[in-house]
């Protein structure tokens, strides 16, 4: 664990997470209330997705999920279960969620090529 001081003098705890070319990509992925830190990383032409949950500070991943070439990472809620679920919307004009309960994936038209999907401001 390391610690950084702020200019008022507070100490506060970092932890080190990921790579340096990782997008962050926020969410509460165990459904406590609390968001969890998580990465989306490009690896071998897919995405790979790690989160460490609040509640007890377990790394899960990779979850492969996605595309490199042509996905972007949009994840949300979108069962409306408490979780954050993986989700990718391709530059082709699919949309594409993965379950937190069952891991299916589910598919639906959303947009056009050339689009920039809205839900991925919350990937940085």
């Amino acid at each position: 664990m390391f610690w950084t001081k702020l200019a008022t003098g507070t100490v506060l705890p970092v932890h080190p997470y990921g790579q340096p070319t990782d997008l962050i990509v926020p969410g509460d992925y165990d459904g406590d209330g609390k968001t969890d830190i998580a990465t989306a990383r490009s690896s071998g032409g897919a995405i790979h997705w790690y989160s460490k949950r609040s509640t007890d500070g377990v790394m899960i991943g990779p979850v492969i999920f996605g595309v490199a070439a042509t996905d972007d990472p949009v994840q949300g809620d979108y069962d409306g279960d408490g979780k954050t679920d993986i989700a990718v919307w391709r530059s082709t004009g699919l949309f594409i969620s993965r379950s937190t309960a069952t891991g299916a994936a589910t598919y639906f038209a959303l947009g056009s090529n050339g689009d920039y999907a809205v839900a991925a401001f919350n990937s940085h």
